[in-house]
């Protein structure tokens, strides 16, 4: 009984290894521009922002304008000539809506756009009708998905300049997340914005799971031991030493 008893302890045990593992991940699934877990786009008083409006610049299926580039519209760069991000590129005004779902809470309405999660193509484009990158509105480095980085990379004779801005504004020089992906040809390396973490957290629950396994072990070899000292020394009247014994 006490056997079975230590066996459904164990089980448990490695099943919340997992859960805890996979929990975690499923947290930080995005990456940023620093290899990092992706930052929020919108805080706090701001509209809430994202493709799934979760206030992060997120990676998804069905998101054909790449929404991955965290920029801050409410900022004016005193270079530019004060037109903002919808102005330069020719789209409706939105960029000023001030009655928009919060990001505190969703269900209310009333916050203005201030960070937001813009198309990465449409970046690139702003970024040459608006007079090259000092004249731009400034960028959130940490909100930025690494997606961009990598899809700007693989065709730079296209977007190079893009590429080359958000590189000098957000200091990724000298960064050497940003070197292995330059050296992986902006392939990503084997790190993936949207299932790298995801991998990392699995083999994370893996890990511990065997460090679980490994201490049952330990404990289980050392009870047999006691048991053969106990009945080589007389203490147990009996011949056999059974695995049931030990429990």
């Amino acid at each position: 009984m006490k056997g079975a008893n230590r066996i459904r302890s164990f089980a448990l045990l490695l099943a919340s290894s997992i859960r805890i593992g996979s929990t975690r991940a499923a947290g930080d699934s995005y990456l940023n521009v620093y290899g990092e877990s992706l930052q929020p786009c919108s805080r706090s008083g701001m509209a809430l922002t994202g493709y799934v409006r979760d206030g992060h610049c997120v990676d998804r299926d069905g998101d054909s304008g790449s929404h991955h580039v965290c920029i801050d519209l409410s900022s004016v760069s005193s270079l530019g000539d004060g037109r903002n991000f919808c102005q330069v590129t020719g789209q409706s005004e939105w960029c000023s809506s001030d009655d928009m779902p919060c990001h505190d809470d969703p269900s209310s309405y009333g916050c203005s756009i201030e960070n937001w999660c813009v198309c990465q193509w449409a970046f690139a484009s702003y970024i040459d009708k608006a007079g090259g990158c000092d004249a731009i509105h400034d960028v959130m480095c940490e909100s930025i998905n690494v997606r961009t980085i990598e899809a700007y990379g693989k065709d730079r004779a296209k977007y190079g300049d893009a590429l080359a801005c958000i590189v000098e504004r957000c200091g990724l020089e000298s960064s050497a997340y940003y070197s292995s992906l330059l050296a992986a040809g902006f392939g990503g390396g084997g790190v993936r914005s949207g299932g790298a973490l995801v991998g990392l957290g699995v083999a994370s629950a893996l890990v511990a799971s065997a460090a679980v396994v490994a201490a049952f072990l330990v404990v289980r070899k050392r009870r047999i031991e006691v048991e053969v000292d106990r009945v080589w020394k007389g203490d147990d009247m009996t011949d056999e030493i059974s695995v049931g014994k030990t429990n």
